[in-house]
C-alpha cells in the first residue's frame, strides 16, 4: 500500500494506438502543450473600474515573473496592430486614469479585437487570465518530480498572496481538473471504505442481532478493501476515476458472500453443537457456489480486456484480482476469525432466526406456473424490442461529470463556458511557405481554412496568425510583423507556428459542455470541407475535446460490445457448469432483459450513456447472473434425485427464493455506499447496479422458471413421450 498512487488524468483510459491519440500528443510535440494552460477566472464588482483593471494588470505582471510560469495572457495582452507598419502595440496606456476611461478601453478592445471576448466579460464583471506552466500535467510525470500538480499548487499560492481581497479567484483547465479528481479519489477511498464497513456491520447486526456476528462478517470486507488497495500498489497501477469503485465493489461482494457463509454456519449450529464441524460443512456447501458466482463476476471484468487500450486491460486485471481477493477473504478470513471466536467461547450453538422472505419462492411459483409460455414469449418480445433501444443509446462525455458538484474547478469550468469556453479545437495546417510565417502564401492558406471553420464557429472564437495580421495593408507591414513575431518568446510563437515552421495552427474555443456528438459532427463536417482543398487531407484536426469525442465514443461502443460478450460468456458458463445447452438457452433472456431494461431508463433520461455507466452495467451483470446459477444448480440437483421438472423447479424456487431475495437486498443496500462519493459518476454507478440487480432478481425468478417449463414442454412434444430422469435432455 506504500506504493499506492492516484491519477487524475482523464486521457489514461484511452487507447494509445489510435490515430486520434497520436494526433493529440503529436500536436503537443509540433507546437506546445496547451494542456499546461491554467485558466484563472477573476470576478469582482470593481473589475471594470480604473483601480480594478490596474489590479488585474499588476496581478498579471506579478504572476508572470514567477519562475514556474512561462507566460500569462489577459485582456492586456490583446494586440493592437498598426495596419500601416505592422507594429504591435497595446490598447491600454501605462496608466488608466478614470473609471469612464476603463470602460471605454475595454469596449475598444472588444470592438477592434473581438477575440478578446474570450478574456473579459464586462457585463459579468469577469476576466480570464491564461497561465502557462513550465511543466506537464500528466499524473505519472507529476508523481516523479513534483511537476505540474505541484507547480499548480504553487501558482495558487502566489496568486492568493498577490490578488486583492475583493477578487474572487477560481481555477480550471486540465491540471486543476486533474488535481481535483486526485483529491476526490483519495477522499473517496477513505470515505467509501469506512462507510461501507459501517453499513455492512449494521446489515449483519440487523440480520443476526449479534455484535460478534457483525464483527465476524465485517472481517472479510475489511480484508478485501485493504488487499484491493495493496493490489493497486503491488501492480504499480494508479487508482483513477474508473477504478476508484473497485475496492468498494469488492467490499460489497465480500459482505454478501460472508453473510451467506455465516448464516449457513449458524443454521447448522442450531442443529448440532460441534461448531468446528458445522463451519467445515458451511464452507463445503457454500464455498463452491461462491466460487462459481465469483467466476461469473470475473468474466464480466474479463470482457473489458477486449476493449482497446492498456488502461482498460489493467482495469480488467485489477477487477478480476479484487473479485478473487473478495472470495479468498471470505473463504480464508472468515473461518480464521470464527476459529478465534470459538477458542474464546464467543460463539455458542443455539437457535437462529428464520431467514427473511421465507414465502417469496411460493409467491413466484403461484404467479409463473399457470402461464409459463406467455411469460417466456413476452420476455423474448421485450428483449427484441429493447435491443432496438440498446442500438439507439448514444455515447457521451462531459468533463463536468468527472468533477465533484461542489468543486471550485467545476464552478470555474461553467463560468469559462459563459465567455466562449476554455476547451479548444486545433487545426494544424501545412505551411505553404516554411521560411516566413506571414508570407502571402501562408496568409492565403489560413484565410481558406479559417473561412471553412467560420461556417461552424463564431469568428471571434477563432485564433491564428491571420487573426494577428488581419487589416495589414501591404507586404512591408507583414515583414515588420514577422520580425516582431520572431522576437516573441518561444511559447508565444509555438501557439501559432510549429517549432520547425512546417505547420501553422488555428485554434477554436468551444464550450466544454458541448456534447461529443456535436463535436464529432463538427469534426466530420470540417474534414469533408477541408478535403476539397489541395492540401486538405494534410490538415490535422485535434485537441483534447476532439480526442475525447473520437475516442470516448469509440471506447464506449467497444465496452458495450464487451458487455454483450460478458452476457454470452456468463450464459455459456451456466451451460458448461450444468453440462446442458438447454440451461444456457433458458438463461439468456432473463439475463439480457436487466441490461436492456436499465438501458431503457438511460435512454428515457436523455438517450446518452457514459463510460462509467457501461462499466456499471457490465459489473452488475456479473453479479446478477449469480441468481440464475443458484436456481439452475438446485433445479439440477432435484432432477438428479428423480423429481419431475415442474416439481424440481418448484422446490428450487422455494429453496433459493429467500436466499436470492436476501442477497439482492444485501448487495443493493451495501451499494448505497456509492452515494457517499464526491465524484458524480460513482453514485450513478451505484444506482445503475441497484436497478440492474433488482430487475435481474425478478427476471430470474419469473422468466427463468417460465423458460425452463416452456422448453421442457416443447422437448416433450418433440419426443412424443413423458420425460424421465434417465432421458432428461437438460
Amino acid at each position: 500500500m506504500r506504493n499506492l498512487q492516484f491519477d487524475g488524468d482523464i486521457t489514461t483510459v484511452l487507447p494509445e494506438e489510435s490515430e486520434g491519440y497520436r494526433n493529440y500528443f503529436g500536436q503537443k510535440d509540433d507546437f506546445r502543450d496547451f494542456s499546461r494552460d491554467i485558466t484563472v477566472i477573476i470576478k469582482s464588482d470593481r473589475l471594470m473600474t480604473a483601480s480594478g483593471l490596474e489590479d488585474l494588470r499588476s496581478l498579471q505582471l506579478d504572476t508572470a515573473i514567477d519562475d514556474s510560469v512561462q507566460n500569462v495572457v489577459t485582456v492586456f495582452s490583446a494586440p493592437k496592430l498598426d495596419p500601416q507598419t505592422g507594429k504591435i502595440g497595446s490598447f491600454f496606456p501605462e496608466e488608466i486614469k478614470s473609471d469612464e476611461q476603463a470602460r471605454e478601453l475595454v469596449a475598444q478592445v472588444l470592438h477592434d479585437y473581438p477575440q478578446a471576448g474570450s478574456l473579459i466579460a464586462p457585463d459579468k464583471n469577469m476576466a480570464l487570465m491564461i497561465v502557462t506552466l513550465d511543466a506537464g500535467l500528466l499524473a505519472h510525470d507529476t508523481e516523479r518530480g513534483g511537476g505540474g500538480y505541484e507547480r499548480y499548487r504553487h501558482l495558487r499560492q502566489i496568486i492568493s498572496e498577490d490578488a486583492p481581497k475583493d477578487f474572487q479567484v477560481l481555477y480550471t483547465g486540465l491540471t486543476p481538473i486533474g488535481t481535483t479528481i486526485v483529491s476526490a479519489l483519495i477522499s473517496d477511498q477513505f470515505r467509501l471504505t469506512v462507510i461501507g464497513l459501517t453499513l455492512g456491520v449494521l446489515i449483519a447486526l440487523f440480520i443476526y442481532r449479534s455484535i460478534m456476528a457483525a464483527i465476524i462478517c465485517s472481517v472479510p470486507p475489511a480484508l478485501t478493501a485493504l488487499w484491493s488497495l495493496g493490489l493497486f500498489g503491488a501492480m504499480h497501477t494508479p487508482v483513477n476515476y474508473l477504478s476508484t469503485v473497485l475496492p468498494t465493489l469488492a467490499l460489497i461482494l465480500a459482505f454478501a458472500d460472508g453473510i451467506v457463509v455465516y448464516y449457513r454456519w449458524q443454521h447448522s449450529n442450531a442443529l448440532s453443537s460441534d461448531l468446528r464441524a458445522n463451519l467445515t460443512e458451511a464452507l463445503r456447501r457454500v464455498g463452491p457456489a461462491s466460487a462459481l458466482t465469483s467466476v461469473t463476476t470475473l468474466l464480466a471484468f474479463l470482457s473489458f480486456s477486449f476493449a482497446p487500450g492498456s488502461a482498460l486491460k489493467s482495469f480488467s486485471i485489477i477487477g478480476m484480482g479484487v473479485v478473487a481477493l473478495a472470495f479468498l477473504a471470505v473463504i480464508i478470513g472468515l473461518p480464521v476469525v470464527a476459529h478465534w471466536a470459538m477458542r474464546f467461547s464467543l460463539i455458542r450453538p443455539g437457535k437462529v432466526r428464520k431467514p427473511a422472505f421465507q414465502g417469496i419462492g411460493n409467491r413466484f411459483v403461484t404467479f409463473v406456473w399457470p402461464r409459463p409460455a406467455a411469460i417466456a414469449a413476452l420476455a423474448i418480445v421485450a428483449v427484441i424490442v429493447l435491443s432496438f433501444v440498446h442500438s439507439r443509446v448514444r455515447p457521451e462525455y462531459l468533463i463536468a461529470d468527472y468533477l465533484p458538484t461542489d468543486a471550485e474547478t467545476r464552478q470555474a469550468e461553467l463560468l469559462a463556458n459563459e465567455v466562449g469556453g476554455r476547451a479548444q479545437i486545433f487545426l494544424s495546417v501545412p505551411s505553404a511557405d516554411a521560411g516566413t510565417s506571414f508570407s502571402p502564401a501562408n496568409m492565403a492558406r489560413l484565410d481558406e481554412v479559417e473561412a471553412i471553420a467560420a461556417t461552424m464557429f463564431a469568428r471571434d472564437h477563432i485564433f491564428s496568425l491571420r487573426t494577428l495580421a488581419r487589416g495589414v495593408k501591404d507586404e512591408a507591414a507583414l515583414d515588420n510583423l514577422a520580425k516582431e513575431f520572431a522576437r516573441a518568446p518561444p511559447n508565444d510563437r509555438n501557439s501559432y507556428r510549429s517549432r520547425d515552421g512546417s505547420r501553422l495552427l488555428i485554434s477554436v474555443r468551444i464550450s466544454s459542455e458541448q456534447s461529443i456528438v456535436t463535436t464529432l459532427q463538427q469534426v466530420k463536417a470540417l474534414q469533408t470541407k477541408l478535403d476539397r482543398l489541395s492540401y486538405g487531407k494534410d490538415v490535422v484536426i485535434t485537441g483534447f475535446e476532439v480526442l475525447m469525442a473520437q475516442e470516448f465514443s469509440h471506447l464506449i461502443d467497444q465496452l458495450r460490445t464487451s458487455l454483450l460478450i460478458a452476457i454470452f460468456l456468463g450464459v455459456a458458463i451456466i451451460g458448461v457448469a450444468t453440462r446442458s445447452w438447454a440451461m444456457a438457452i433458458v438463461a439468456l433472456t432473463p439475463n439480457l432483459l436487466p441490461i436492456f431494461s436499465v438501458e431503457l431508463l438511460v435512454w428515457l433520461k436523455g438517450g446518452v450513456i457514459n463510460i462509467s455507466e457501461v462499466i456499471a452495467l457490465t459489473i452488475a451483470f456479473g453479479i446478477a447472473i449469480d441468481n440464475a446459477v443458484h436456481v439452475v444448480n438446485v433445479y439440477r440437483t432435484e432432477r438428479r434425485v428423480g423429481k419431475e421438472p415442474p416439481e424440481a423447479l418448484r422446490l428450487s424456487m422455494i429453496e433459493v427464493g429467500p436466499a436470492l431475495a436476501a442477497s439482492t437486498v444485501i448487495i443493493c443496500t451495501s451499494s448505497l455506499v456509492t452515494q457517499a462519493s464526491v465524484l458524480p459518476m460513482v453514485p450513478v454507478v451505484g444506482k445503475l447496479m441497484i436497478a440492474t440487480l433488482l430487475v435481474a432478481f425478478f427476471s430470474n425468478m419469473v422468466i427463468l422458471p417460465a423458460n425452463i417449463l416452456t422448453l421442457k414442454r416443447i422437448l416433450l412434444r418433440m419426443k412424443g413421450h413423458r420425460d424421465n430422469p434417465a432421458a432428461d435432455a437438460d
